[in-house]
């Protein structure tokens, strides 16, 4: 083949060079003599690449040799599982190759099964009306898919929020949750697949079993949250969806209520929509998102404080909020106080406190220093980069800058504030 089936990009520039692809025949007769590569087949599949990095590709379109060239080759783990356990050791090719039919998924299947009291037949949608088993399956699916994807994803440090990649965690779990509703499940079950994954894979991924306790209790907090208005949400959508006749198109301003209101991201509104054949305005949606936005920040009102040039040192603080071994017993260095009549602001050099910023208000907590303990009500941030520590209660006697500090997140509305 040419670029199109045989070169890999990263992206529009970077590394890049021809690769070289081994797919797997998967039909009975395995005789399509490679007619089914590239063609969105289930009965031929990628299961390895090698890329031989040796151009950079640039803005203007030109590719330049790389200094220093090399192989990048990776194999599809699962993929290969699937094909030796689909086809009972490449002895039966007769059904349909799944990553969910091998070692991988089956523990989490195993699970939900106990916890639904359903059973997972591996079926395939093939027509528009789907089986209640089909509709079973694909929650399995989902939902073992999810539950991966969110544990790897918090116990390296993501928590679900409200912007970026933290909001992409948001929407896969909330999806799940949504999904366990097929499944015959009310009340929160999605944590309790925790377990089964850090026991399957807790050796080879030691950070999971680690922060266990940190990604039950995440996911048992958003699931909470979500759980409270996700029934309402639902039958509001199926009352929106008999009132709307013939029409195929949901209305973008009922699913900026359900997002508002009931906490549906826009992609689960569609996900419900596209199974009934129907589509969601998205455009009207954007338009009252973007009002909302307009209203935030007109009605924002934050006290903004200035550190004085003659004791700015120019230093700013280092966010470490990310990392979930900091949100407690974080250490770091006072760099000073901010007095402003009764209110007090205190400065370090690191800090795992959220400042309010992008529509999220700031963390609060404690911070241990001196002898004594403190209380943090909010934080901000300055034109400078410093966070600014409000506190509340006690104040500091003396001048702090210098001092050692322990600083100890509030979690639990760390975890109330990203729902």
């Amino acid at each position: 083949g040419g670029k199109t089936d045989n070169f890999w990009m990263m992206g529009e520039t970077g590394p890049c060079g021809p690769c070289s692809e081994l797919h797997m025949d998967l039909s009975p007769e395995g005789d399509t003599a490679g007619s089914l590569v590239n063609a969105d087949s289930h009965l031929c599949i990628e299961i390895w690449n090698l890329v031989f990095i040796q151009f950079n590709a640039n803005k203007d379109g030109n590719y330049s040799p790389l200094e220093a060239q090399h192989v990048d080759t990776g194999m599809g783990f699962e993929r290969v599982a699937a094909v030796m356990q689909s086809t009972s050791g490449f002895t039966d090719f007769s059904k349909p190759v799944s990553n969910y039919d091998t070692d991988v998924f089956r523990p989490l299947f195993d699970e939900l099964e106990k916890l639904s009291g359903k059973t997972y037949a591996s079926t395939l949608s093939t027509g528009a009306e789907r089986t209640e088993q089909e509709e079973t399956d694909i929650a399995f699916r989902v939902i073992g898919d999810h539950i991966r994807a969110l544990s790897f994803s918090i116990a390296d440090g993501i928590l679900p929020g409200n912007a970026d990649r933290n909001y992409v965690l948001r929407r896969i779990l909330r999806r799940a949750v949504r999904y366990g509703r097929n499944l015959g499940f009310s009340e929160p079950f999605f944590h309790k697949l925790v377990g089964v994954l850090v026991e399957q894979m807790g050796d080879v991924f030691p950070e999971l079993r680690e922060r266990r306790e940190l990604v039950e209790k995440t996911i048992r907090s958003e699931e909470e949250s979500f759980s409270k208005t996700l029934d309402r949400g639902i039958d509001l959508f199926r009352r929106e969806i008999a009132d709307l006749g013939d029409s195929k198109e949901l209305s973008g301003e009922f699913a900026f209520k359900l997002y508002d209101t009931y906490g549906f991201p826009l992609d689960l509104t569609q996900l419900m929509a596209r199974e009934l054949g129907i589509t969601v305005n998205e455009s009207a949606f954007e338009s009252k998102m973007e009002k909302q936005r307009q209203r935030a920040r007109d009605a924002r009102k934050t006290t903004e404080i200035k550190i004085k040039e003659d004791g700015d040192d120019g230093r700013t603080t280092r966010f470490i909020g990310f990392d979930p071994d900091n949100l407690t017993r974080a250490t770091a260095t006072c760099q000073g106080i901010v007095r402003d009549g009764d209110n007090a602001f205190l400065l370090f050099d690191r800090t795992p406190f959220y400042a309010e910023m992008g529509g999220q208000v700031g963390d609060s907590g404690t911070i241990e220093m001196g002898g004594q303990t403190f209380s943090v009500s909010d934080v901000t941030k300055d034109a400078s980069g410093h966070y600014l520590h409000a506190l509340s209660g006690d104040l500091p006697a003396d001048d702090p800058t210098g001092e050692s500090a322990v600083l100890n997140l509030d979690l639990e509305r760390r975890l109330s504030i990203h729902r």
